[in-house]
């Protein structure tokens, strides 16, 4: 009883706190944090010149009167330490609501990007940039940086069965509101939209829409900075119905309720807007009802949370019972005993040994209905424990498709921590890459099969399943393929689990293999699905050429797999890049085209890099204008090796739930 006293107080307790919150946030409208942008790897000290110029420009801004185009930029200092800053607040957003955003930008650049020469700090109603070049009056095309709503998190799956007919009006409604934010002609370039939408014949949907260029860039080039947008819209949103798209000199928004804000002129305010069109007094009584139903709400609700938590009380330990039983039905039903293990492996017979690893030793089973299985038992010196061993096979045997290994089950019998995975004949695609004779029987439409089989894998990772899943070690020897060449992705150990609105992530402790971790990875730690694409960058450039993208202490940087694919590429003539085992037999254009994509997914830049719904669509014959890919990162010299061996140990020492699967087939 006394735990449902608890559970009554804290039910009140969290019911009074929401009702507060919400009538804060019915009160108060706070800018909302997007995104930030700071991708230098080189920084400078907080007390070098260019630092200074920096805090001096952040604190000209706090003392700067915003003018009708809401948007100031300046200079501060001069020489290689001359510093070009600026700021823009949307134009629909009043004076005083722009002072506090800046504010909050400048506490969040402080926080996100001490001592970068480059940075960008966006809010969902203002941007604050600084560089160490100039930048005013230039268009940029990069990043474009995408933000999905996080209040409503709805898809167009969710918001109409008709989600063609859907896309269309909203690409239609973008196209719109950009021509007329770049030719307003009013020099604040900034429009916003409304369309109906038929969902059924009773009901419409209304979409929103705003688009806005910063304006010190021409017209044209705000033109160009919009489209570039709606282009990548339906790729960059993953088909929800609220997103909103940020870039350097311009931005588009869109959703399904209205959120323009109160400083838009009487000719331009949004028909549908509520409370637009009021005066302040009626306003503030539509506030003020607003709160009273907040209020009543919550009261009525704590009223029924008091009449029932006595009935819900008595069922509680009931269905913890039943919640418990649920998950050991999923465990046990993954669950193999040790007789069946033992048997299957002929007691662990040396015949039967696949390989051995720092994570212990791997067998190749056989079932008594025939089946082959590969049995992976962990090392007694291994540091995970029995309640995290459950908990991850619990996760994993989730994952399900087609291009992933598939976990079969588990075994937990005294000290014994076993793993069974299918067994794959064809082993792993490293096997092949490494020997002459199997790479010469690896012909063009098995390499593409491979490819396209990757990318199916890694989408349903980065955007499909339940779960959002960073590899961080993709490789050749974490592919395997089974009796047809089909791939199949393995080796979660380095794995790292999203939430939905997460897009990146740090950490200092760098895993994986080099020769295919991302520059801002190995040097900064800094990881995303834009991490995993560079990986698969790699992989296709070593599909399409037979080359391995190793790195050693003796190797010269003209000899590795990256700066000869760009190379040729700069030279007009990428098919030299193609496997000599492969003869004539490939489609010039088909293998040009991935030779493209690889060169794309390997950019610096990591926001340049396509995500892998894009390249998914490229590869199957979409009509998809592929942009010029930009440099990649070449590591080269002694101090780059010496980085890289270092991350190379790190990589090698760290022990992992699936760490290594591929060594299912070291040997």
């Amino acid at each position: 009883m006394a735990y449902c006293f608890i559970s009554l107080f804290s039910s009140l307790l969290f019911l009074l706190t929401l009702t507060i919150c919400l009538i804060i946030h019915v009160a108060v409208a706070d800018p909302v944090f997007a995104s930030v942008y700071c991708p230098d790897i080189e920084t400078v000290a907080p007390n070098s010149k260019f630092q200074s110029n920096v805090n001096t420009f952040l604190s000209l801004l706090n003392s700067t009167l915003i003018n009708d185009n809401h948007f100031y930029n300046t200079t501060v200092g001069s020489g290689a330490n001359k510093v070009y800053g600026s700021f823009f607040c949307r134009i629909d957003q009043t004076i005083a609501f722009c002072q506090e955003c800046i504010s909050l930008a400048i506490n969040s650049l402080n926080s996100h990007c001490p001592g970068k020469k480059n940075s960008i700090v966006w809010y969902d109603q203002c941007m604050l940039r600084y560089s160490n070049g100039s930048f005013f009056g230039i268009m940029n095309d990069s990043p474009m940086v995408p933000v999905w709503e996080k209040v409503n998190d709805v898809d167009m799956h969710n918001m109409t069965s008709n989600i063609s007919s859907f896309t269309e009006v909203v690409l239609k409604t973008l196209g719109d509101v950009s021509y007329q934010a770049a030719t307003s002609g009013s020099g604040k370039k900034f429009s916003t939209k409304e369309a109906r939408f038929r969902e059924n014949l009773t009901r419409f949907n209304i979409i929103y829409s705003l688009a806005e260029c910063t304006p010190d860039i021409s017209g044209t080039d705000c033109t160009s900075c919009l489209h570039m947008i709606v282009r990548n819209m339906t790729e960059l949103c993953n088909k929800r119905a609220g997103c909103t798209v940020l870039n350097p000199s311009c931005n588009m928004k869109v959703g399904m309720y209205p959120f323009y804000g109160d400083a838009l002129s009487p000719g331009s305010k949004a028909s549908h807007v509520p409370f637009f069109g009021d005066t302040p007094g009626s306003k503030r009584r539509k506030n003020l009802i607003v709160l009273l139903g907040i209020i009543i709400s919550a009261i009525l609700a704590m009223v029924i949370v008091f009449a029932v938590w006595f009935c819900a009380c008595r069922k509680t330990s009931k269905l913890s019972f039943i919640e418990a039983e649920n998950q050991i039905e999923i465990e046990e039903s993954l669950k193999f005993d040790l007789t069946t293990i033992r048997k299957a492996t002929n007691n662990f017979s040396a015949v039967n040994k696949l390989g051995e690893g720092g994570f212990g030793e791997v067998y190749k089973g056989k079932l008594d209905n025939g089946r082959c299985i590969a049995i992976k038992r962990l090392s007694s010196k291994s540091q995970q424990g029995i309640d995290e061993f459950k908990t991850e096979v619990v996760l994993v045997a989730k994952l399900q498709h087609r291009n992933l290994v598939k976990l079969l089950g588990f075994c937990l019998s005294g000290k014994e921590k076993i793993l069974v995975y299918e067994f794959l004949p064809n082993m792993s695609l490293d096997r092949f890459l490494s020997d002459p004779e199997k790479r010469a029987s690896l012909n063009w439409k098995t390499r593409c099969k491979i490819i396209k089989g990757i990318v199916r894998g890694l989408l349903y990772l980065h955007e499909d399943s339940r779960l959002k899943i960073i590899h961080r070690d993709l490789k050749p020897s974490n592919i395997l393929l089974d009796e047809s060449m089909n791939p199949r992705i393995a080796d979660f150990g380095t794995a790292k689990l999203f939430g939905v609105d997460q897009t990146q992530d740090n950490t200092d402790k760098i895993v994986g293999t080099l020769g295919y971790m991302a520059p801002e990875y190995l040097i900064a730690g800094h990881f995303s699905v834009k991490s995993d694409v560079y990986s698969f960058g790699i992989l296709i450039l070593e599909l399409v050429s037979g080359l391995r993208n190793k790195y050693g202490p003796y190797q010269q940087t003209n000899e590795a797999l990256l700066f000869r694919a760009w190379r040729l590429w700069n030279e007009g003539k990428p098919l030299k890049l193609a496997d000599p085992s492969l003869g004539s037999d490939f489609e010039p254009d088909e293998l040009s085209k991935c030779i493209h994509i690889g060169l794309l997914c390997i950019q610096e830049d990591a926001a340049k890099r396509p995500r892998m719904a894009l390249i998914a669509g490229m590869l199957n014959g979409e009509m998809i204008s592929l942009p010029s890919p930009t440099p990649p990162r070449f590591f080269g010299g002694s101090t780059d090796v010496e980085n890289q061996e270092s991350c190379s140990s790190q990589g090698a020492g760290a022990s992992g739930f699936f760490e290594d699967v591929s060594e299912l087939y070291a040997r």
